[in-house]
């Protein structure tokens, strides 16, 4: 299984996403938490999409959500208490 570094330099698809969400954090327009946040909000959306809601999402998965909202929350009101 070739691991991200790999793709980025033999899939040129990849590579252009990566650079598109590099360039993105570069000019300030998100931060990396919320290029994380929006590359797990297009899976979710893609797979609605796709296969429908065949299932509520697990209880663990539903509280992991929950607490990198509160973190992230508490982040943006004092951005150095989030790197301690």
């Amino acid at each position: 299984m070739k691991t991200p570094r790999d793709r980025y330099y033999n899939d040129a698809h990849f590579k252009y996403l990566v650079d598109m969400m590099v360039a993105q954090i570069h000019r300030c327009n998100y931060t990396p938490s919320e290029m994380r946040e929006a590359a797990i909000m297009a899976s979710i959306m893609y797979h609605e999409q796709n296969f429908g809601m065949t299932k509520l999402l697990h209880a663990e998965v539903e509280e992991a959500f929950m607490v990198l909202n509160k973190w992230e929350t508490s982040n943006r009101l004092n951005p150095t208490e989030g790197n301690k």
